[in-house]
């Protein structure tokens, strides 16, 4: 069986034009990390902003907290007219949801785009919930029906030939019950001129069928262009239905189109001339110089009699679509965007402005505090009178002061865990999240932690017992979180140094159990290097505060607040302390000198230098025959003196003159032709704008980001990437500094002397970097090398991933330690009873992870006590902050603001809370 996997975005630009998913699948072939190029056609047309990405981020934000606003909830129990009720839920949407002053840096006509389609947006919202209170709904039965359905994400199988199924996965703008029509409707928002509303329509078939075929709905769809000009196009169920042949020949279609992009057969496709003006194809010619005239091409029309048949074609529907077995947990909704495991190339340009407006979730602060979108601030810092909805004047940040910083909600995950490898008998007293114990001496149960991304409301942490300190005090280890009846589930430091992967559905709490571990590691002392590709994990260096902690949990705050020494560390950029990676690390004989085997000694040379050569050559990306660039390369490390530290210029030099080291028949390694090439693609890195990885900054050095500047302290090195321009530069410095910390272990540890944890190394999402299968992305050798060699020189590696299958076996199989959340695909659940499996025997309760509630764990570890086997918890409070990524220039103020920046080179800064 052939399968194809497919997003929402990717149907929708094939159904625009045929040719740019045929271009889209070529590129995507070109290049080399597996992540999709989709073209974003929908930014065409107007001169007019359509700030896409800020709309739809801060509406998801929007309709996720009204879910359960109590705000909210008032507001709608007060409605009597359409106005009054837009401007309440503009209130709180202003409040909740916006960085106002982040807002006021945007340009004038960017803001205007913004808050006229805000304004539409809440105004038909209004309009909706007024006619349905007017009807006698239930202001909590209408909050539920209007923001309660969190089913927005579709993944379903379609069936459309011979042994080909393709997976389609995507996420719906808003999915509501409407109760005017009795019935669920799915809406898809646009900020753009109707200049495809066939399209778009399609766009939207699509996920009407794939609800009905997942949900069991029968949703009518709508697509809304709110700006620059307001209109609707509407269809009931009844055509979407009718018109499911369509989507099956769009869909086979689109497999034929991709097989002729790959040279492997398929259907040459037509042009569509209604996009060829906003087209780069078009305009470069390469449109018809390799597809010819746009008349040409085909579609695949063996699906058009489903179009006659509502039950599609005389079978049963389930016949050509199946909800696919691994379908994303319902809650996690991407905003209309593909999957995670699907990302784009072709990236929104707003969105990383749209992520520094919009506040996460866990900043939200009561409606209070700010002015109001859809009126001007006023200067002085004081609050404004709210302006009539219809004028929306741009926003000026306050002048005299601006906006209070509004404070974190506090949180209240479960009590504290003993600190050895046993539980702690929980002490009888009332359990953490304000719950007072039962009559009669009972326990009740403790709050739940709040899982990943997801911050407990502040009510949570307000009035009520805590428990006390005492059941906290005895503890040792590290404190993971508590099981069901408030007991303490701990794990031995040493555990870190087998290695750790915490292994979860998206939204299963993994990142934040992840982060936990990191805490608990630098509580007891081991430094902890995180790379952090998005900006989930610099908020470490931010300390939540103390008031938001259970009582049992003040100790353990202190204790990291005291000993953290945080660094965010920047390659190529100066957003925080900038990173180089020149002049290069390469083996010296007195370095290897104490490895006692000539033979092995040698070998360690070898790799080390092999490894170095790969990584150069990848980044390079000069095509060709990339085995003798790898070669030669090898050969030129090797002939260089390494008694100084060797800079990127001598590696060019060379290249350019292999003959000056003494390497005879250079032909016989690389052709003239490509050794000059390489020569010229290594110098741009020299002196190019490409040269930022190798210029500026301080050099990449393991003994020095362990060396806290005082002591008690415990360096977290958090080494963040976002700042990067592209993938390919994420993945060689990566891959650089994987190899380099293998220089480093090898080096620098002894290890023949045992001993404890020198370090943990943290990766989050570890099937980027270190896919399963075939692939071989530039970092997946040297993080491979890092498991397989790390444990016996101390240093432990950390993982998370929600997909066991898609990262590489031969990591699992080096992980002794593992922590299994929520489980969706039976693959899943399968791939992990491998694991136990293979490690004698898989526990029973492997298979009730599927389904198991957010933030449930459980966990096996070497020596752990028979009374935790099996025993699922919850993951404790962080002590750090957790909330939306952060952008460079979010990093770079927080960064400025903390203090953390060196006069020259790696330096500590205040830590957490100091």
């Amino acid at each position: 069986m052939r399968l194809v996997h497919v997003n929402v975005t990717q149907l929708r630009v094939a159904a625009t034009c045929p040719r740019l998913h045929w271009f889209d699948t070529r590129a995507t072939a070109e290049r080399r990390d597996g992540r999709k190029v989709v073209s974003r056609i929908w930014r065409k047309g107007g001169e007019t902003p359509g700030c896409g990405a800020l709309f739809h981020t801060a509406v998801e934000r929007f309709n996720a907290a009204a879910a359960s606003s109590d705000e909210v909830l008032s507001a709608l129990e007060a409605a009597r007219d359409v106005a009054g009720l837009q401007q309440a839920l503009m209130r709180w949407f202003n409040a909740s949801c916006l960085d106002l002053d982040a807002l006021a840096a945007r340009p004038v006509p960017l803001r205007l785009g913004f808050i006229s389609a805000v304004q539409v947006y809440m105004e038909e919202l209004a309009r909706l919930a007024v006619h349905a209170r007017a009807a006698g709904l239930p202001a909590a039965e209408l909050r539920g029906q209007l923001f309660g359905d969190s089913r927005k994400r579709v993944d379903v199988t379609f069936h459309v030939g011979e042994d080909v199924h393709v997976h389609v996965t995507g996420a719906i703008d808003y999915v509501y019950f409407d109760p005017r029509l009795g019935k669920h409707r799915i809406v898809d928002y646009k900020l753009t001129p109707a200049t495809s509303p066939n399209s778009d329509l399609f766009q939207v078939f699509t996920y009407a069928l794939m609800h009905h075929h997942q949900h069991g709905t029968r949703p009518d769809v709508a697509v809304f262009y709110l700006h620059p000009t307001r209109s609707v196009r509407e269809a009931r169920w009844e055509e979407v239905e009718a018109k499911r042949g369509k989507v099956h020949e769009l869909i086979a279609s689109m497999v034929a189109w991709s097989d002729h992009a790959l040279g492997a057969g398929g259907l040459l496709p037509p042009g569509d001339r209604a996009y060829c003006d906003g087209c780069k194809h078009e305009r470069s010619g390469a449109c018809v110089a390799e597809l010819g005239h746009k008349d040409r091409g085909a579609w695949d029309r063996r699906w058009t009699a489903l179009e006659a048949t509502p039950g599609g074609g005389g079978g049963a529907p389930e016949g050509r679509e199946r909800v696919a077995a691994g379908a994303p947990a319902a809650e996690e909704s991407t905003g209309g965007e593909p999957e995670a495991d699907e990302p784009m190339v072709d990236e929104d340009p707003e969105l990383e402005e749209a992520l520094a407006v919009v506040k996460p979730a866990a900043e939200r602060p009561r409606p209070a505090a700010g002015a109001s979108l859809g009126q001007e601030a006023p200067r002085g810092g004081a609050r404004a009178k709210p302006a009539e909805p219809a004028e929306a004047p741009p926003l000026e940040a306050p002048r005299g002061g601006g906006r209070a910083k509004p404070a974190e909600p506090a949180e209240a995950p479960p009590a504290e865990a003993p600190r050895g490898g046993a539980r702690a008998k929980p002490a009888e007293a009332p359990p953490s999240g304000g719950r007072k114990a039962p009559p009669g001496g009972g326990r009740a149960k403790p709050a739940e932690a709040p899982p990943a991304g997801e911050p407990s409301t502040p009510a949570a942490g307000d009035a009520g017992a805590r428990p006390p300190e005492a059941r906290t005090a005895n503890v040792t280890g590290m404190l993971l979180g508590f099981d069901d009846e408030g007991a303490p589930v701990c794990m031995d430091p040493a555990v870190l140094r087998t290695h750790v992967s915490v292994v979860g559905a998206a939204g299963s709490g993994k990142t934040w159990m992840a982060k936990v571990i990191a805490e608990e590691a630098l509580r007891a002392g081991v430094p902890v290097l995180a790379i952090d590709p998005q900006g989930d994990l610099v908020q470490m260096m931010e300390a939540r505060p103390r008031a938001d902690m259970p009582a049992e949990l003040h100790r353990a705050w202190e204790e990291l607040r005291e000993r953290m020494e945080p660094r965010i560390l920047t390659p190529g950029s100066s957003h925080g302390l900038r990173l180089c990676l020149d002049p290069l690390r390469l083996p010296s004989a007195s370095e290897l000198s104490h490895i006692a085997n000539p033979a092995l000694r040698a070998e360690e040379e070898e790799g080390l230098l092999v490894a170095v050569a790969a990584n150069l050559v990848s980044l390079c990306a000069c095509g060709g025959e990339e085995e003798s660039q790898r070669t030669f390369l090898y050969q030129v490390l090797r002939q260089l003196p390494r008694a100084a530290p060797v800079r990127l210029r001598d590696i060019v030099a060379a290249v350019t003159a292999p003959e000056d080291l003494g390497i005879d028949e250079v032909d016989t390694l690389i052709r003239k032709s490509e050794r000059e090439r390489l020569a010229r693609r290594l110098n741009t890195f020299v002196q190019g704008p490409s040269a930022r990885l190798f210029t500026g900054g301080t050099r990449l050095d393991f003994t020095e980001l362990l060396r806290p500047s005082k002591p008690g302290r415990v360096p977290l090195n958090i080494v963040y990437l976002n700042a990067l321009s592209n993938d390919d530069e994420k993945h060689f410095f990566l891959a650089a500094l994987a190899t380099e910390l293998y220089r480093w272990m090898i080096t620098t540890v002894d290890a023949s002397t045992g001993g404890g944890v020198n370090l943990l190394f943290y990766i989050d999402e570890a099937r980027d970097w270190i896919p399963a299968g075939g692939s071989k992305p530039p970092a997946k050798q040297p993080l491979i090398r890092l498991f397989t060699q790390g444990r016996k020189y101390g240093v432990g590696c950390l993982l998370c991933t929600q997909s066991p299958r898609s990262v590489d076996y031969n990591v699992f199989g080096n992980t002794s330690t593992k922590l299994i959340g929520r489980l969706e695909a039976a693959q899943d659940v399968d791939r992990v009873i491998d694991w136990f499996t293979n490690e004698g025997g898989a526990p029973s309760w492997v298979a009730a992870r599927k389904g198991a509630p957010k933030g449930s764990f459980v966990a096996r570890w070497p020596d752990m006590p028979a009374e935790l086997s099996g025993r699922a918890f919850k993951g404790r409070t962080l002590f750090t902050r957790h909330a939306g990524a952060w952008s460079p220039d979010r990093v770079e103020r927080a960064v400025t603001e903390a203090g953390l920046r060196g006069a020259g080179g790696v330096t500590g800064g205040a830590g957490a809370g100091g």
